[in-house]
């Protein structure tokens, strides 16, 4: 074989090849590509265990029963083992194993990047697209100074049926093996359990192992325990504050009636959802006060300042007076209070956004991010499925006068709930800590990311028009164009929303196994093409046939559930709440919340009833063209 490939000019200038990297060759398919599925936090601690491991190898670092101490702080080469022994030199206490091995763990995506760069520069593999492929046949390593060191995993399994007395670097790779399940997927059961015996007894030999073990176990309780809290903070918060505000759309012809009486329906019910617009209006300087709150004081400290802020409007909403009662002054407070939900919805939605990516799995963060759009709709159907009891339940006169105050007062127990869970989050000591000394994280998003926020402007589009059109507004155009009745659109209202509810989170769980982008590339593709068709399909008297087409533009819009990983991703971590806040609520203030205005006038200029379709295929288009274009630079560098 040629020399050329067998020995790259530059290998020889590189340092040996580290434990970290073979134990991840032990992790890659035998063709290459992709790696096996060990668990990420396994796999993170393996990669920290594996850099003590190296450290004590190379006589850097020892321990005794009181802990692991630095004996030789000189630098190794490795640029990721030189930090490690750095942290450990420069600590004063004896920390045990277990307690370096989490420390270093919450590094270890930083630490695999760095070394499977390595591998390609050493010629040891090479990168097509997201996968990492074999460089040469047979799991080969190349031959250096003429001596051919064999691979990793040869080495291993060919210890496991002999007697041979291991070296230390193969004790290592053994232990590290056994401790994140390296060898249950590389072996058949039956073949496992012949071997048993062997890898405990080369694994006995390292002690590491096992803390690496032990120390996964632990982290894994403690992280998934974290991920529920906070996916129930972020969940709750999210059905609290998307009822309350998603309530006054579906109760928008009542409350227009009674505060803004007019001769001409239309034109009340116009007055009524310009006020429901009004809402959106602030969602930009709530985006930017909790943007600025949750990347200077913590994440924690934003979500529960917007659930108090939207707790007090919700109360005085419903007891508020109507036009009859205090004339002009009732229709000004509405617009007051819708202002302070507007404040407190632009702050929550992203921050929660944020809150949950922050805190998941790096490969659950599309799913685990997805519960932020499904508590938004969790609240929309809990306000759609109290709109639909009520006006069932209570003559049509009495639940339009006085019936959707019963859903304010609702709302209002809920916050109070919401309010005490969100107390008990901890706060982000690491954001509080980092960015304290920072004066305007606001001013740097602006600065460094404006390219970013526009994009994220332009991608939110679909979303947003989607969404109010589809499931905001779309009652209401029931009721006007097809005279279905308000307790029906109510009701395949919720039928609607609970199959985008069901949907979202599959949604996604598929972006964290074949990416963001496809799925949403479906979503957004899907909202341009099949928008008119469906509002065509719509315009009948057939109320199953009306049901059917409002699930198929839940589907699509369900997509967007692998929104929240795809837009946080986006940004680096000191400016992500701002950056986020301020893209995000600007799409959702100019287009998303002017959707039921923007319909009635279109249908009122046009006269015809399917005029809103092509708003959505035009949103859907430029939502499309946004999805291609986030990510496509660095600007953003480091997303984690």
């Amino acid at each position: 074989m040629s020399v050329a490939i067998d020995r790259p000019p530059h290998i020889e200038s590189l340092p040996p090849i580290s434990l970290i990297e073979e134990f991840l060759l032990l992790t890659l398919e035998d063709s290459g590509g992709e790696f096996d599925s060990v668990p990420e936090i396994y796999l993170g601690c393996g990669v920290a265990g594996a850099a003590l491991m190296d450290l004590a190898l190379r006589n850097r670092i020892d321990s005794d029963l009181d802990g692991v101490f630095a004996v030789d702080p000189t630098p190794t080469g490795d640029a990721m083992l030189d930090r490690a022994l750095a942290d450990i030199a420069a600590e004063p206490r004896r920390l045990s194993a277990q307690e370096w091995i989490t420390r270093l763990s919450r590094h270890a995506p930083v630490m695999r990047k760095a070394a499977l760069s390595a591998l390609c520069a050493r010629g040891v593999l090479r990168q097509s697209d997201h996968d990492f492929l074999w460089v040469l046949k047979d799991r080969r390593y190349p031959i250096v100074e003429g001596q051919e060191r064999p691979e990793a995993k040869k080495r291993i399994l060919a210890l496991l049926y002999n007697d041979d007395l291991p070296t230390p670097v193969d004790i290592a790779l053994t232990s590290l093996a056994d401790a994140c399940f390296v060898f249950e997927r590389i072996l058949t059961p039956k073949e496992l359990q012949r071997v048993k015996p062997r890898i405990a007894q080369i694994a006995r030999m390292d002690l590491i192992g096992g803390e690496i073990a032990r120390t996964a176990h632990h982290v894994n309780v403690e992280t998934r325990a974290a991920e529920r809290r906070t996916v129930i903070a972020g969940l709750a918060g999210n059905v609290m504050e998307w009822y309350d505000f998603g309530v006054y759309g579906f109760f928008a012809a009542a409350i227009g009636s009674q505060f803004f009486p007019a001769e001409d329906p239309s034109t009340s019910l116009l007055a009524s959802f310009g006020v429901f617009a009004v809402g959106f209006i602030a969602r930009p300087l709530g985006g930017m006060l909790f943007g600025h709150i949750g990347d200077h004081f913590g994440r924690r400290a934003a979500v529960v300042a917007s659930v108090v802020l939207m707790i007090i409007p919700t109360l005085f909403m419903a007891i508020l007076p109507t036009y009859q009662q205090i004339g002009m002054a009732a229709p000004i407070l509405l617009v007051l209070l819708r202002l302070a939900q507007g404040l407190a919805v632009g702050g929550e939605y992203t921050t929660s956004m944020v809150l949950l990516v922050e805190e998941a799995q790096a490969s659950r963060r599309g799913f685990v991010g997805s519960f932020a759009p499904f508590g938004a709709l969790g609240g929309l159907l809990l306000g759609s499925a109290v709109g639909a009891t009520l006006l069932a339940v209570l003559p049509e006169k009495s639940a339009a006068l006085w019936g959707w105050r019963l859903a304010f007062f609702s709302g209002l127990l809920i916050g109070l709930v919401v309010f005490l869970i969100r107390r008990r989050l901890p706060p982000d000591e690491k954001i509080v800590k980092t960015e304290e000394a920072r004066k305007s994280p606001l001013g740097e998003a602006f600065r460094t990311q404006w390219r970013t926020i526009l994009k994220v402007v332009g991608f939110s589009l679909g979303n947003g028009v989607g969404f109010y059109l589809c499931f905001v507004y779309l009652s209401t155009w029931l009721k006007e164009q097809q005279h279905v009745s308000s307790s029906m659109a109510l009701t395949l209202n919720s039928i609607a929303i609970f199959t985008m509810l069901i949907m979202t989170p599959l949604a996604g769980a598929l972006s964290d196994r074949i990416g963001r982008k496809p799925v949403l590339m479906i979503g957004a593709a899907g909202l341009a093409i099949v928008a008119w068709p469906l509002f065509w399909v719509l315009n009948t008297p057939n109320l199953l046939t009306i049901l059917a087409a409002q699930c198929v533009f839940a589907l699509f819009m369900s997509c967007y559930g692998a929104s929240p990983a795809f837009l946080v991703e986006a940004f680096p971590k000191h400016v992500r709440c701002s950056g986020l806040s301020v893209g995000y609520n600007i799409a959702q203030s100019v287009f998303g919340g002017t959707v039921p205005m923007v319909a009635v006038f279109l249908i009122k200029v046009t006269g015809y009833p399917l005029a809103p379709a092509f708003y959505l295929m035009a949103a859907g288009v430029v939502s499309l063209t946004m999805a291609l274009l986030i990510g496509e630079d660095a600007e953003s560098g480091e997303a984690s």
